[in-house]
């Protein structure tokens, strides 16, 4: 008995180490914001910086510097690509039937299956399991960063008003071009050759990506705080909210229990967890508002469900740990 409550002790410990935090970040950058500390500049700057230097140079500095046998798990990336495709399919046949509106249902299907996992992904991974979290969540993202835009293209085509729908060239075209400048990706691609080859970089550039790369947790946690409105939420919010539970709750539900049948345990479970349990990602309100999907609507997804994941993540981790899994 002892032995049993000293284990769900050190359980909840872990829990509340791993992902209280993050969210006391979150909550400083909300504070801030709402104290008038922050300006909407200085919010939007800080989102560039996070987006297009800080969290690229991040993932070049540790991925560069891993060892490939680390890092790679083929099956894991598999089980992923094969989760979000399975999730947009059963979207593109459930949501209509369900959703009134064709902005609607795109910007609901995008909210459902598109996860946050490059910023907060990479965060939580860290915050479990330390760099070697972050480097096994790390290959994974260039696969799923490129399928999450070519779903979204071809998603909120064609549930998008008919004036505004792509022809296939034209959703070519998009999809190409949001894979070649996306910043994580280069940054990934770019890191790969070194770690392969086992190039050692200087020591000071090393220690100047490591200073720049670890400016990306604090700025981004802070600035998804400060990003927060709750005004939003007036319009729409059953409809958000359902996205929101499907997201952080009924998804990563469903792909961890079908991991644990499948073999996963420890980092690679705790990865699928943090993957499918994220909130909807900040590039889903932006490619909603740039297609003429409902962005709106997006945006209230985005905001109820990284609320949501504060207590879907805690428990997640929880049982996960207590039952010895991770």
């Amino acid at each position: 008995m002892r032995k049993a409550r000293d284990l769900m002790l050190d359980s909840f410990i872990y829990t509340v180490n791993t992902v209280v935090p993050i969210f006391l970040l979150v909550l400083i950058g909300l504070l801030l914001k709402r104290k008038g500390f922050l300006s909407e500049g200085f919010v939007a700057d800080s989102d560039r910086f996070v987006f297009k230097i800080a969290l690229p140079v991040y993932l070049f500095a540790e991925i560069s510097s891993a060892e490939l046998s680390a890092m790679l798990d083929v099956p894991l990336l598999l089980f992923c690509v094969a989760g979000v495709i399975v999730t947009v399919l059963l979207g593109f046949l459930i949501v209509p039937l369900c959703v009134k509106g064709n902005d609607k249902r795109g910007a609901f299907i995008q909210g459902i299956y598109r996860s946050n996992s490059a910023i907060l992904g990479i965060m939580m991974a860290r915050s479990m399991f330390g760099e070697a979290g972050v480097e096994k969540i790390a290959l994974i993202l260039p696969v799923t960063i490129i399928l999450y835009n070519i779903c979204a293209v071809v998603i909120l085509s064609v549930f998008a008003p008919q004036d505004t729908k792509l022809t296939p060239v034209q959703m070519t075209k998009r999809i190409l071009l949001d894979i070649v400048k996306n910043p994580l990706i280069i940054a990934i691609v770019a890191a790969i050759p070194l770690m392969l080859l086992k190039i050692k970089l200087p020591q000071f550039a090393t220690q100047t990506l490591d200073y720049i790369g670890s400016m990306a947790t604090p700025l981004a946690l802070i600035s998804l705080g400060a990003n927060f409105t709750l005004d939003s939420l007036k319009k729409k919010y059953s409809l958000a909210l359902a996205a929101s539970l499907v997201k952080t709750a009924l998804l990563p539900l469903v792909t961890v229990v079908v991991g644990i049948l499948l073999g996963f345990r420890d980092i690679s479970l705790g990865i699928i967890l943090i993957f499918f349990g994220g909130p909807a990602a900040v590039s889903s309100y932006i490619m909603a508002k740039n297609m003429k999907s409902d962005h709106e609507l997006a945006g209230q997804i985005l905001l109820l469900s990284t609320i949501c994941c504060i207590f879907t993540f805690f428990t997640g981790i929880f049982i996960l740990k207590s039952t010895g899994m991770i």
